[in-house]
């Protein structure tokens, strides 16, 4: 059984999300960012994203979003553990640099 989604804030500019996060759950999810990105600084958002579930289009197209608000906020995004689906469908769109994967 896929677990539901849960974002949690650590500590030092980082943040874990876990759970099933795909079509399904893209929608609802989406406004949680901008609570993330705000109050960044330049430092960024390190994003925690090993305990992922379901993975697929709509959790890059996700993720890119994010990395776009934090942009404009003057601020970045990084992925940090990506499972590997996630990495290879980001190598896939020629996205990794975007999102902090190297």
């Amino acid at each position: 059984m896929t677990a539901a989604l849960a974002i949690e804030r650590l500590a030092d500019g980082r943040a874990r999300l876990r759970g099933r996060l795909g079509f399904g759950e893209v929608a609802a999810v989406l406004p949680r960012g901008a609570e993330l990105i705000a109050g960044r600084g330049t430092d960024g958002l390190e994003l925690d994203v090993a305990g992922l579930q379901g993975i697929d289009s709509a959790t890059l197209a996700l993720l890119l979003a994010w990395a776009a608000e934090a942009a404009q906020a003057g601020t970045r995004l990084r992925l940090a553990q990506a499972p590997d689906g996630l990495r290879a469908l980001a190598q896939l769109c020629d996205a990794g640099p975007l999102l902090g994967l190297a």
